[in-house]
């Protein structure tokens, strides 16, 4: 036979129910049919490493994703903060520098009022803002980058001509010389306050421009940030899809592979094999299972050819029963003809039909009469059992009385029983009703099990109980013989077998008569047990039921 190859290309699932694939599964065969996804998953799958070794590559590289994701994210959040913080600095710097003029303006006012006025507070006034002023200038020369750190200084010059010139001015007003001082304020402090607002505007003007430059360079970096960082994540997403998806396809087909050949196998197919391309434990597994399919096909081949040798045995076996079952009635009715002719002739020589048989020889005869019919039971036993063997033996189903069963078996044992000197009793429950069944064959069995209890019994008691149970009849054999030994039970009623091989030199027999009374008790639909203990008697049960019906006799 041909052996047949469980293969699954990329992008197929392999010999599996057939089922309508979802739109996930109809998406990933396309990937793995028409995509460079499907060489990267043989790719994955062909790698010398191991399942755990390719989970865990996969997590850290995810995790190294991650983690470069994170880096991207805090880089775009300190460039962003440092724009911020820049912004802010200008801002102060705008601040200090609208302070500035702020102040300028204060001085010019209170110069122009201590020449109005004339008094040293007002002088005062312009000397106090002064100090404020050079306080201003030192936060805005602090914070100020180095390009407009010359303006400032030369802020800071002009401020302290000023403050000469203010100087000046006060001491020609305690001189009372006011138009000296008015004069030396229009020709030298004005213009002097002059080029410091000049400066101060430029100033204000240049750190203007350059928050304007630092709102745009924050909020460019801010989309860069966002850009950078939506892509990354994107990228990562994707990523970690792609990997995941290879991963798991590389796991998922060889195990879809072997679900098909798990499929075949047990439907009986031996000969299929798995072909798995991963150099991973799922490898591994393939070449067990193609190792397994082998043994499996070889072991088949093997128990096929056995079975068919048995089959052979078992009709040759059959052919040979048979013969011998066709055998053993045969001769059972050629043997029972002469033997109940001889107990014929030796009944009508005990009975004196030829004369007076003279004393010497009147045991002899009554031994050959006895001997025959033991031979004759012998004979008929064996006659039972092939027809039973042959399925040649059919129960006559009539209407029985249990006391009658009972009273003939008593009858026919209580002399061997007055022999032996043993006490022989019979237990009949009240109320029994009419039966049905073969009530021939029910007085065999229970005289075979009475014969067995006074043949292996020496002294004591021998009974035989009926009762009912519902719809059967419960028959029970009690002795107290010899009992049976527990490993013996099991096997007490096979056909020529014996508690032990002592009991048949000692106290006689073939071991026929459990196995056909078995049998008989099975015709009738019922079953047979002992329960017994060796050296403290035994107990056989059987139970049929009341009323035999046809179907239970076949």
């Amino acid at each position: 036979m041909r052996p047949h190859h469980i293969e699954a290309p990329v992008g197929s699932t392999g010999p599996i129910p057939e089922t309508r694939p979802g739109p996930g599964e109809r998406i990933a065969r396309f990937l793995l049919a028409y995509s460079a996804l499907g060489a990267l998953v043989r790719r994955v799958a062909r790698l010398r490493t191991s399942v755990h070794s390719k989970l865990l590559g996969a997590f850290l590289l995810i995790a190294l994703l991650l983690i470069a994701l994170g880096a991207a994210s805090l880089q775009s959040i300190a460039s962003v903060a440092r724009q911020s913080r820049l912004l802010d600095q200008s801002r102060e710097r705008v601040d200090a520098s609208r302070q500035i003029e702020h102040a300028l303006g204060l001085q010019m006012t209170f110069t122009r009022n201590a020449l109005l006025v004339r008094d040293d507070a007002t002088i005062e006034s312009i000397f106090r803002e002064n100090n404020r002023f050079h306080d201003t200038f030192n936060r805005l020369e602090a914070a100020a980058p180095a390009d407009q750190r010359e303006t400032i200084r030369q802020l800071r010059g002009t401020q302290d001509k000023v403050m000469a010139t203010v100087a000046r001015i006060a001491q020609l007003i305690r001189d009372d010389k006011a138009d000296d001082a008015m004069a030396l304020h229009l020709n030298e402090g004005y213009p002097l306050y002059r080029e410091i607002a000049t400066l101060v505007t430029r100033a204000v003007r240049n750190e203007e421009a350059g928050m304007g430059r630092l709102r745009e360079g924050m909020e460019a970096t801010y989309r860069q940030a966002l850009l950078l960082t939506g892509g990354f994540a994107a990228a990562s997403i994707v990523l970690a899809l792609g990997i995941g998806f290879v991963i798991s396809w590389s796991f998922i087909l060889p195990v879809r592979q072997a679900e098909g050949f798990l499929g075949q196998v047990a439907k009986g197919d031996f000969n299929a094999t798995i072909d798995v391309p991963n150099r991973d434990e799922f490898g591994a597994l393939a070449r067990r299972m193609n190792e397994m399919s082998r043994e499996l096909h070889q072991l088949y081949d093997d128990q096929r050819r056995a079975a068919h040798q048995l089959r052979t045995l078992n009709a040759e076996l059959e052919r040979a029963s048979r013969a011998k079952s066709d055998f053993l009635a045969s001769m059972s009715h050629e043997l029972r003809t002469p033997m109940n002719a001889i107990l014929g002739f030796t009944e009508m020589i005990r009975d004196g039909m030829y004369g007076e048989i003279p004393p010497e020889i009147q045991e002899p005869v009554a031994d050959i009469h006895t001997c025959g019919k033991q031979l004759l039971g012998l004979i008929n036993n064996v006659l039972d059992l092939a027809k039973i063997e042959a399925g040649h033996m059919e129960l006559a189903l009539g209407e029985y009385v249990v006391d009658d069963i009972v009273n003939t078996v008593k009858l026919s044992l209580r002399s061997l029983a007055a022999t032996k000197g043993l006490d022989f009793g019979t237990t009949v429950a009240a109320g029994l009703p009419l039966c049905v069944g073969d009530g021939k064959r029910i007085t065999q069995c229970l005289m075979n099990l009475a014969g067995n209890a006074l043949k292996f019994t020496q002294e004591g008691r021998v009974e035989i109980r009926v009762e009912g149970q519902g719809e059967s009849l419960l028959f029970a054999v009690a002795d107290t013989g010899i009992g049976i030994p527990a490993d013996q039970i099991e096997h007490i009623f096979e056909e020529f077998r014996q508690a032990d091989v002592t009991v048949s030199r000692d106290f006689g027999g073939t071991g026929l008569g459990l196995s056909i009374t078995r049998k008989l008790v099975e015709l009738h639909g019922g079953r047979i047990w002992v329960e017994s203990e060796a050296g403290r008697g035994s107990t056989f049960f059987f139970s049929i039921p009341a009323r035999v019906e046809k179907a239970a006799a076949a």
